[in-house]
């Protein structure tokens, strides 16, 4: 055999309890797991005193350009995530039309201009991933902000029918392509434009080809039960199984245990609803996803005149106090004192700041304040980053206690050197995994061990019909963590957010060594996985 684990601890990822065996890898796949004393290998890794485990599988990521700026995502697999779900929230690289690229762009989470976008089909960008290597394995769903750009632009109405027809073909192409779903952002333009019977229309597409809908849910103005209730009725309507990214109410009120009993019901009639969510109490958010969807269709140029004008900016504000969303976000002190700045270009003495110390540093209306920096951005007002504390602890056990969640990053691939470096994120890009195994289940108690694994391996895996991944079995591909379980813990913070975790002792992607002695060895050995199924 090429490699020989002894020793170690075995977490196999089915939730069964852990037992003592050594495992064999022959070219890229697990051949033995057995209590043996004499495997022959090539290589032995000594794993007594460690737990090894299948691979993370991270099925909420956003790291779709982050990969094609540094191929060994470092953040992702220091963490033991093997595979990647790419296109979360709507938002992909591709499709790509040239009459709207400039608006896909602005779209793409970590786009940089120093990689052009060549491709223009969902099939040429999984092309580029795998004709340039890349570190972990990776999947992808189509983003359904990419297709309405493609067809639509930024237009906020509904489709015509020869818009919808286009829109469908598209989805269909990607999926034929290896798309694994449909999915939404429908808490931001221009997914927020669309009505749930264009979502229902789309998600049809994807059904034909046993695709899943895979949703960040509607309810950023705090209405957050109507997501739930949106997305299992389009899992209902479309037939097809459903997916809802970071699930979790605001502020600690009843909504997220609501939630919970509504995915509980849908599931007990038959609806294949699942949920992910990470082990943070805050998200990473755009500063302009407190305004008005509307906001978003101007074009920066004028929008930075109508605030700078004193008649606009005031209709402006009162524009924003009064939607739903701005007045849920940007009225009350208590929650502009849990919105803090942790990105921009301009003004970076307000970093790490938040808007109610803004507003009174600049001696402002806190939505005059946030108008303000917004405007200082210029080209760059919708990537302004804030990160935005909304949860409750209890309510995050509760979801992590559910059978139905899975862990899910909603991280990018990122690296504290090169082209990534700058990019400072929410910690959750480095610390998801480890955060999980060292203060939900070891301190906390949230979760057994076997529990936690099983929510980071053969489930995300079943979710995306992986039957060959995910666990630690004869004839699995050979994705393996190896770690220390006294030590494994989450380094990032929010003030420090790109300091890797420790305890991750080995990394095993695809019967490659990637992570050894918690250093990335510069191997590229991941695979870019394609959905295959038949069209129905």
């Amino acid at each position: 055999m090429d490699i020989a684990i002894r020793g170690g601890t075995i977490v196999d990822g089915t939730g069964k309890p852990r037992f003592q065996a050594d495992v064999g890898i022959e070219s890229g796949r697990i051949v033995k797991v057995s209590h043996v004393e004499s495997l022959d290998a090539s290589r032995t890794i000594d794993a007594k005193g460690l737990f090894v485990a299948p691979g993370f599988i991270d099925i909420h990521t956003h790291s779709d350009f982050a990969l094609l700026l540094n191929r060994k995502a470092e953040s992702a697999v220091r963490q033991g995530i093997t595979t990647s779900l790419l296109g979360a929230c709507g938002r992909t690289c591709t499709p790509v039309s040239e009459k709207n690229k400039e608006f896909l762009l602005k779209d793409i989470i970590g786009y940089n201009s120093r990689i052009p976008v060549t491709w223009s089909s969902f099939d040429e960008y999984l092309d580029e991933l795998e004709n340039g290597g890349v570190a972990q394995n990776v999947g992808a769903l189509v983003g359904h902000n990419a297709v309405r750009i493609a067809v639509m632009g930024y237009d906020a109405r509904e489709p015509t029918d020869t818009e919808l027809r286009e829109m469908k073909g598209l989805v269909g192409e990607c999926m034929q392509a290896g798309a694994f779903g449909l999915s939404t952002g429908l808490a931001y333009p221009p997914g927020s434009f669309a009505d749930t019977d264009e979502l229902i229309e789309l998600s049809r597409v994807a059904a034909n080809y046993e695709g899943i809908y895979w949703s960040h849910l509607r309810g950023s103005d705090g209405d957050f039960l109507a997501g739930v209730e949106e997305a299992i009725r389009i899992g209902k309507e479309a037939k097809l199984p459903v997916h809802m990214a970071h699930l979790c109410g605001f502020f600690g009120n009843s909504e997220t245990q609501q939630a919970l009993r509504m995915i509980k019901d849908a599931r007990g009639q038959g609806l294949d609803v699942t949920c992910d969510l990470y082990p943070y109490l805050a998200g990473a958010n755009p500063l302009a996803a407190f305004l008005p969807h509307s906001v978003f269709t101007h074009e920066w140029e004028d929008l930075v005149k109508e605030i700078r004008d004193p008649t606009g900016r005031k209709k402006l504000v009162e524009d924003i106090r009064r939607s739903e969303v701005g007045s849920f976000w940007l009225t009350r002190k208590e929650i502009l004192r849990g919105i803090v700045l942790y990105d921009c270009h301009e003004n970076r003495e307000y970093k790490g700041k938040s808007l109610a110390d803004i507003a009174e540093l600049k001696d402002m209306d806190p939505i005059e304040s946030v108008l303000e920096v917004l405007a200082d951005e210029g080209s760059e007002m919708y990537n302004v980053g804030v990160i935005a504390q909304w949860m409750d602890e209890n309510d995050n056990f509760a979801v992590y206690r559910a059978p139905f969640h899975m862990v899910g990053s909603d991280g990018i691939a990122l690296a504290p050197y090169g082209e990534l470096a700058s990019f400072r994120f929410h910690p959750r890009a480095y610390g998801t995994f480890p955060r999980v195994l060292g203060r939900y289940v070891r301190e906390r108690g949230v979760l057994t061990l076997e529990e936690a694994v099983r929510k980071m391996a053969s489930f995300p895996a079943q979710r995306l019909n992986l039957k060959d991944r995910g666990v630690v079995g004869e004839g699995m591909h050979a994705d393996l963590v190896i770690f220390n379980y006294e030590r494994i813990i989450d380094k990032s913070t929010y003030e420090e957010p790109s300091l890797y975790p420790e305890g991750i002792e080995y990394v095993i992607i695809n019967g490659e060594t990637v992570i050894e002695n918690g250093q990335h060895t510069g191997h590229l050995p991941g695979k870019v996985l394609r959905h295959t199924t038949r069209q129905a």
